[in-house]
């Protein structure tokens, strides 16, 4: 079993939306395809899309990783089928670590299409090959979900907010992520209120994503003042991702649950944030993002290190709502995943085969990561 070809192509995620830090109107990321020789299989070729909120990572796949990829002479496990450890191993071999950053969303998003490749050589679904391999045959019946979206729009005011919080509850979500930190703490209050007024007053439905807004503990708590009313489901990356002083500064003062970890992209960072971030296991989120983080064998590792820690996998909520992490969430038992439910975004939805009813997901049965049952995905893909 060989791999033939690797290809890569930068695509555009050019959209008017912004949060408190970025926006995306020259947002890009990669989408990949891994060609492979299963002998008497057949060929198969499994597909990679980049995570949201980077940029495509072509220079270091074309260059380091692609090329380390296509010279294995074999890519078959013990089983008899790809063994994507195997393909991991040799995009690492001469990394020396730590200095993450765009290297692990281009290790991410070529093992992404090596574990799509993967399932649908054994004719499955990844989620399942994620739960025998990493979770004793466990997995969700149904995926908790929840609906990202909220953001800030060049013509967007209070009613198109409530507008969009209404199009995601008519889609079956119970619990919805919008954006603030991008004005003042009166302005962030006036969007949780137009967001509650859609939730029935229930701020256990809304989380509020930041997008590191805060640099100072004085921020923090002032943000926490004025967030605590509401009752928020959470608080979403308070601060820069590596401060965990600040963090744990916040954790020390607020009693609400704060979700982060979508900006680290390792196990070690993970480690450091699990150690010295103050954060509770009993409520705060872990979100670290299997794209950007090295791929699956990377976060499986996080996965087990946060359990040893003694995090229970219900607080693991992977980040971006891509499909990876969708099987991620399924196959692995964990908390929840977030979906980009804006039906005209490239990522938005999950695949065609799966339903959402009371803030749950029906398992996808489409063979791999299910790419080719994603539209707008696919519109993409088959190009390459």
């Amino acid at each position: 079993m060989r791999i033939i070809e690797i290809r890569e192509k930068p695509v555009s995620l050019s959209d008017p939306m912004s949060n408190a830090a970025i926006n995306f109107q020259e947002m890009t990321a990669s989408a990949v395809a891994i060609v492979v020789d299963a002998g008497h299989k057949g060929t198969f070729t499994g597909y990679g899309f980049s995570s949201v909120g980077r940029y495509a990572q072509s220079g270091l796949i074309a260059e380091r990783f692609a090329p380390r990829l296509k010279a294995l002479e074999e890519v078959e496990g013990a089983d008899g089928g790809l063994d994507p450890v195997r393909g991991w191993a040799a995009m690492m071999a001469n990394e020396k670590p730590g200095g993450d950053g765009d290297r692990a969303g281009a290790v991410g998003v070529l093992d992404m299409a090596l574990w799509d490749v993967a399932a649908k050589i054994e004719g499955t679904p990844l989620w399942r090959i994620l739960s025998e391999r990493y979770n004793e045959d466990r997995h969700h019946d149904l995926v908790p979900v929840y609906a990202t979206g909220g953001h800030y729009y060049p013509d967007g005011d209070l009613e198109a907010l409530r507008e969009e919080i209404r199009g995601y509850t008519d889609q079956g979500y119970e619990r919805i992520k919008i954006k603030c930190g991008q004005g003042d703490l009166a302005d962030d209050c006036s969007r949780i209120e137009a967001a509650l007024s859609v939730l029935d007053g229930d701020g256990s439905r809304l989380a509020v994503d930041v997008n590191c807004m805060c640099s100072t503990s004085g921020d923090t708590q002032e943000m926490a003042d004025a967030y605590s009313p509401y009752g928020l489901s959470w608080i979403e990356e308070p601060g820069h991702p590596h401060d965990f002083e600040l963090l744990k500064a916040l954790t020390d003062y607020y009693e609400g649950a704060i979700a982060t970890g979508e900006n680290l992209f390792s196990m070690s960072e993970t480690y450091n944030l699990l150690i010295y971030g103050g954060l509770r296991g009993d409520r705060d989120l872990i979100q670290v993002d299997p794209a950007l983080s090295y791929g699956m064998v990377e976060y499986a590792n996080i996965v087990k290190l946060s359990e040893a820690g003694e995090w229970p996998r219900s607080q693991m909520v992977p980040h971006a709502g891509h499909l990876l992490a969708y099987h991620a969430v399924a196959g692995l038992s964990l908390g929840a995943h977030e979906i980009a439910a804006r039906p005209d975004f490239i990522l938005g939805g999950l695949q065609e085969d799966v339903r959402v009813a009371d803030g749950h997901a029906t398992l996808s049965q489409t063979p791999g990561v299910g790419f080719e049952s994603h539209p707008k995905l696919w519109k993409v893909l088959q190009t390459l």
